[in-house]
Parts: C-alpha cells; structure tokens; sequence
C-alpha cells in the first residue's frame, strides 16, 4: 500500500494546493462503471461527494490532518445499491413468508396468537398459494387455530388477503356481499365467503384493523433502514405513497437518521382532483432534496398471476382473463395529466394486455404533450408478449422488474407457472429480452414481497436457481443474465430511473459518495459468490451506514 503523505504549502506564484479530502479510502479494488474509468484503487471523498479516484500514489497528496483514512484491506467496492420499487416501511408483523407448508403457517399463527394475547387482531402477511392443497386456503383454515380474535392476513403477493370468519363477521362481510369495483370476495359453491377477499375487497376487512401508532411507525422504520444498510442499499424508490406515515421518515430525517435515500410516489388516480395536485405539489417543493424527495405517481392496472388477477389477452388455466382496474381511455386520460403537470408515471403491469394498456396509454401522451424526457416506467412487466419488448426502447420507457420474481420456488412452479401455462410461463419475468431489445431495466424486490437482499436478487436473475441450487439447469435457463449485467440494474440503470445518473449509480468525481464494500469479486465465477459474499461497509454521502463486524474500523479513519 502506497504512503499518505502531506502536500507542503504552496509558495509565492506557485498553485493552490488541492481540495484536501475528508476521508480517503485506499487500498481497494474498486468498480466505478465508468467506461472512462473503469477501475481503481483509492478513492477520497470531501463532504458528501466523490473528490477523487485513482491509485493510492494518486490520491495520497489529497490528505492532510484532518483525514480520515480507512484501508480497504483488497475489498472490492462497488456503487451504492439501488432498488427501485419496494415498499418500505414494513411493521413488525406476523411474517408466513419462509414457510411453504399450510401446516406450518397454521402453527405459526397459534403461537403468533399465544405470544400476542394483547393485540386485538392478529395481522400478518408473507403466505403462499402453492402452500395449501387443492381448493387453495379458506377462512377454516384460520377458524381452525384462532376462531375467536379476528385474522387478517395478507398474501406473498400483497393483492390478496385471508381472513376468519371472526373477521368477516366483523366487517359484516356475508353472502350478500357485492364485489366491490376492482375487487372479489370469493364465495364457494354455496354463495359464503371463503374468507379470500381478493384486491380492493380486502379493503372490507383492512379499514377496521387498528393503525399503528406513531412509536410503532419510528421503530419499525429505524430497524427498515438499518436493515437495507446491512444489504448495501443506498437509495430505493417507494412505489407506494407514505400517506400518514411521512411524519415518521420526516423524524428521522431531522435527526440525521435517514440511511437510505428516499425517491416517493405519490397515488396515480383516475379523477385526480385539483386540491390533490396541489397538496401532491407542495410535498413535491417541501421535499426536494437529496435524502427525500418526491418525484413519481404509481398506479396499479392489473393484479398478480398467483390469484389470477394480472389482466391477460388469453385465459388462465381453468378460465378467467384477470382483473383489469381501468379501461385504456382512463390510463390516456390520466397519464397525459400527470404528465402535464411534470409527474413520472409509474404504472403496475403483470399480465401482457397490462402492460399493453400502459403501452398504449405512453405513446398516447408522447402525442398528446409532445416530446420530453419522461422516463415512464412499468412496473412488473411479468408477463409480456414478445411484440411489446421493443415498444419500450421506441417509447423510452423503462421496464421497472423484480430480479427474485424469477425464483423458482414452490410457488412459482407449482401455482404461478401452472396458471399461465408453458408458453406464457417461458417468457416470465425473462430479464434478458429486455437487455437483447436495448431497453432500460432497473431491478428492484418489491419488498415485502420478497427480500431486500440485493446480492440475493443478482443470484436468481444471474442462475434461475433457488438459493439452494434447484432446480438443476435454472427455471428457463435461457433467460439468465452475467452478474455484471444485474449489476448495472441495480446500480446504473436504478439511478437512471429516478432521473438521478448525474449524482449516482456510478463512481466518478462530483458524484455522490455512496458505495458498498464487499468481502468478494462478485463479478468472478462461480455465481455462488454472490451468496457467499458479505456487505462489509455502506457509506452514503460519505457517511457509513453500516459497518459488519468482521470489518473493524481502521483507527486512522477518525482523524
């Protein structure tokens, strides 16, 4: 490693000596994903912004003794992560996700109730259709383990809720029950709820669980933030609108905890009204800055393939087109007035006449407004029709997808793959054709629907493989991607999407210092790396936000 040396004063007539750097990183290997600069070795950082990058020769005479310098050890540095669709600000629940067997979660339930004897309701979400037998979960599943505190539980997928019948009562919800717009309450043969309140008609049950309160939000947000920390995640894209829980990411901004930067949707509407633009707008003036800010306006089109909501051209396995929630004069009309009015639309699309329809309605506004850098996005993109990949480059829109929605679990193979069929199922979530046709695509999780665990996400675009190697060649091999292309999703392309490539997604000078240090070369053979690879150090803006504890702190890094 190179020695830091202090540059002596400048004499008369000579030049200013450089910007002296606040900390100084050496003795690192580093990926910029600059094609000017492809690599280095030190990089030094003064306020919040990169001041430099180079060898450690280079970078030595931008110390001085006030910097603090940390050796990196031969780690391997990369830019900050980002995940551009999540929602984050998940409450301390009942979570059935890692359980794939019906009765599993219903163990999991009674001694979720057992432990919680205070809560009124028992709430949760996370289970899976693919975990229960033939005829799917019911209400007597819940009944048979907690008949008498009511139940709400929402799906994997977050579309779908379960309830017990104690629920339903409460909610008055009976075999008289219209189905609200957007919405199903599944009935059996006999016309009586099933306790499956699919999309909208979960909101029957949802309006009358107790909201948390604000300790609960603060806590849960603080524990959210250092999770995504410990992930390497430096900035995320709330695809849904914080709504009352905005006072909570407020408080922790004031106090200097936000680790993550925070990109807001706002509600994409069908008759927005001008009260609602204003109020949008002024969240818009309040929050412009670089750790807060509010930009987007997401919408939902469709449903998810698991509950065989997605709005398909062609019929699901044993009937049914989907759940369409607007018709396309009502996506055009709206669109072009978020447009109007300076707003990126975001819009949920899974089955291919959703994603169609966004389609369609961009091309609308591109006519309707003219031209402008827009950078619409949809959102899933799951299941496209080979004729519309290319639309995205044409229109400029970019394909917002979930590197874990390839994960070929229980459910994917058994539920979701079954329901499209073989054809449709060979080109879902196929992340590939969008890099072949040269479109934008930024990865996000969709958290919480699956994990925030970027390197994870890498694993499932790069192999098509569970974590635990299944099955054998990958789920439709063909569609795997290199990791440095999922990198770039997570990095390049996730800054692109929030309009913020001139501040970060790559390292250069001037730009924002956020990064991660890795204890591998992810970007080297086998993609088990990227497994076995820890997140050793988050830094964003030149502060960590995480430091594992394999990595101590160098001493010199306090000067």
């Amino acid at each position: 490693m190179a020695l830091l040396l202090f540059a002596p004063a400048a004499g008369a007539g000579e030049q200013p000596p450089p910007a002296r750097a606040d900390l100084i990183y050496v003795n690192g290997r580093i990926w910029t994903g600059e094609a000017s600069k492809p690599t280095a070795q030190a990089l030094a950082v003064r306020g919040t912004r990169i001041l430099a990058l180079g060898t450690d020769l280079e970078i030595a005479h931008l110390s001085g003794p006030g910097t603090g310098i940390t050796d990196l050890k031969g780690r391997w540095v990369f830019p900050g992560f980002i995940d551009s669709h999540l929602h984050f600000l998940v409450l301390d629940q009942l979570d059935l996700s890692p359980l794939d067997r019906a009765e599993d979660m219903q163990r999991a339930i009674a001694e979720w109730a057992k432990t919680h004897p205070e809560s009124p309701w028992i709430v949760g979400r996370g289970w899976q259709a693919g975990a229960f037998p033939k005829g799917g979960p019911s209400r007597a599943f819940l009944d048979a383990v907690v008949p008498g505190r009511p139940v709400f539980l929402g799906d994997r997928d977050g579309h779908t809720a379960l309830v017990n019948g104690k629920a339903l009562e409460l909610a008055a919800v009976t075999r008289a029950t219209v189905d609200p717009p957007g919405g199903i309450v599944v009935k059996d043969a006999k016309g009586e709820p099933t306790g499956l309140l699919k999309e909208s008609a979960a909101d029957l049950v949802r309006a009358l669980v107790p909201p948390p309160n604000p300790e609960e939000r603060y806590r849960a947000l603080k524990l959210r933030l250092d999770q995504a920390a410990s992930y390497g995640l430096t900035s995320v894209t709330n695809a849904s609108f914080p709504g009352d829980e905005l006072g909570v990411y407020e408080r922790v901004l004031d106090e200097g905890g936000l680790k993550v930067r925070f990109y807001f949707a706002i509600p994409f509407r069908k008759n927005a009204s001008e009260d609602d633009f204003e109020k949008w707008q002024a969240l818009r003036l309040k929050h412009p800055g670089e750790r807060l800010r509010f930009g987007a306006a997401k919408g939902m089109l469709d449903g998810v393939v698991d509950m065989k909501t997605a709005s398909m051209f062609e019929p699901y396995a044993g009937g049914g087109n989907g759940l369409p929630m607007w018709t396309q004069d009502e996506v055009n009309r709206s669109a072009a007035e978020y447009d109007q009015r300076g707003w990126q639309v975001l819009l949920h699309a899974i089955g291919d006449k959703a994603v169609n329809m966004a389609l369609d309605a961009y091309e609308f506004v591109q006519k309707a407004n003219g031209p402008r850098d827009r950078r619409f996005r949809v959102e899933h993109v799951e299941v496209p029709r080979l004729s519309d990949i290319p639309r995205f480059k044409q229109l400029g829109v970019v394909a917002s997808t979930q590197a874990l929605f390839a994960n070929p679990d229980k459910t994917t193979l058994e539920n979701y793959a079954v329901l499209l069929g073989p054809e449709r199922a060979s080109r879902a979530n196929a992340f590939n054709l969008f890099d072949a046709a040269g479109v934008r695509q930024a990865f996000g999780s969709d958290w919480p629907v699956f994990s925030m665990e970027v390197l994870r996400g890498m694993y499932c675009a790069v192999t098509r493989q569970t974590p635990e190697g299944t099955p054998a060649a990958g789920w439709y091999p063909e569609h795997r991607l290199t990791v440095e292309a999922a990198l770039r999703h997570f990095t390049i392309d996730g800054a692109y999407a929030s309009f913020d490539e001139k501040d970060k997604g790559t390292l250069a000078v001037d730009k924002l210092a956020d990064f991660v240090v890795l204890s591998e070369n992810i970007l080297e053979p086998p993609p088990e790396r990227l497994l076995r690879s820890k997140v050793l150090l988050t830094v964003v803006g030149g502060t960590e936000t995480w430091r594992a504890p394999e990595f101590p702190r160098d001493p010199r890094s306090d000067r």
